[in-house]
């Protein structure tokens, strides 16, 4: 269960990782949204050992600790989602080599540069678990069939390797492998430019290649139950951004409410005003708490949190489109402006949204 009584360790990465977000993602939002990353924005956030840096994730499961990596995840997108979110999925390929791979897929990483953007292929729409994948991966001895179709694959089109997640169809568990990008049997398709989080340029993957057994990540020791772990850590990293942007849209909102006078006083003073702001602070509130709770039985070992990942994203997905739709509401008109960032917020978090997420889980309506 989560301790609500956060250690000063956890404390003080919440605070760094606030501190980066507002001081480096956010002043750099605008331009990451139209044209990427800038470098200089993406060497300092790695630089801060916040995303799992490769050079130590490569060393054996990464720096952070599920739970850490999420509250980094929730602050740093306080600043900036699509920064945020861009960082840690490209760090979620050597998270998983690190922690499954072979000595020889480590070292191979190992050796890439600095600029290098890892590419992890989880998603299949609807909000599926791992264990409910229908991409499979087949090991025979003279090679690996990889079948199926992937949505949202960040750094799809510029990754060398792909690592790609499915199950094996012959009882064996979950699989990764790595598949190259460029190799006959592998579609990448890009995704066209969407509503929001233009720092993250995601494609579709359609894939019927078979690669080499020595490309299975882990080989034929690697352990399903920890790879299905590992996966739903990766699952929860946007949960927590979508918190962080809301969070932030939220305290914006608050802002201008109490300097926005109508009638004579503050509208914050006004119970549809401050009502509204009550109830979006509880709400991710309890989202927050069901993404802390199921990183923290993950950090435990628990391979029984499929169910309570999907729950989190779900929660995650519901109480940011509904937050940030509110903190344009506070603003009126100014919120579809882009002199405010609510507007870059609310879309971010309804583009965010719908990447893992199960209609039939929850009441949730587009946000547009």
């Amino acid at each position: 269960m989560t301790n609500l009584d956060w250690p000063e360790e956890l404390a003080e990465l919440a605070g760094l990782a606030r501190e980066v977000g507002l001081q480096v993602l956010g002043p750099a939002a605008r331009e990451a949204e139209a044209g990427g990353v800038p470098p200089q924005v993406w060497d300092t956030v790695f630089g801060t050992g916040l995303t799992t840096p490769i050079a130590e994730a490569l060393g054996g499961g990464g720096v952070l600790s599920a739970l850490e990596e999420v509250v980094a995840a929730e602050n740093l997108a306080h600043g900036d989602p699509g920064i945020a979110l861009a960082a840690l999925r490209s760090g979620a390929a050597a998270l998983l080599v690190g922690a499954h791979g072979t000595t020889e897929q480590r070292e191979t990483l190992r050796s890439v540069d600095a600029a290098w953007r890892g590419s992890v292929a989880i998603y299949e729409g609807f909000g599926r678990s791992p264990r409910e994948y229908e991409t499979t991966v087949a090991v025979h001895a003279d090679g690996i069939r990889v079948r199926g179709r992937k949505e949202s694959v960040a750094f799809a089109s510029q990754a060398a390797d792909i690592v790609v997640v499915g199950n094996d169809p012959d009882g064996g568990g979950l699989r990764a492998v790595l598949v190259a990008g460029d190799a006959p049997g592998v579609a990448v398709i890009p995704d066209p430019p969407g509503l929001a989080l233009g720092a993250v340029p995601t494609a579709t993957l359609e894939l019927d290649v078979t690669v080499p057994v020595t490309a299975l990540v882990g080989g034929g020791d690697a352990e399903p139950a920890a790879l299905a772990c590992s996966v739903e850590r990766i699952r929860l990293v946007p949960a927590a951004v979508l918190v962080g942007c809301a969070q932030r849209a939220i305290e914006y909102a608050a802002d201008y409410a109490k300097d926005r006078v109508a009638f004579g006083r503050p509208i914050v003073g006004f119970q549809g005003v401050s009502f509204l702001l009550s109830e979006a602070v509880m709400r991710l509130s309890a989202a927050r708490h069901s993404i802390h709770d199921a990183a923290s039985r993950l950090d435990a070992g628990d391979d029984t949190t499929s169910e309570l990942v999907s729950e989190a994203v779900s929660c995650a997905a519901e109480a940011a489109t509904q937050s940030t739709r509110d903190a344009v509401q506070v603003l009126g008109g100014h919120g579809f402006i882009k002199d405010h960032p609510v507007e870059l917020w609310y879309r971010s978090a309804a583009a965010l949204a719908v990447c893992d997420f199960d209609l039939l889980r929850s009441a949730f309506q587009p946000a547009l």
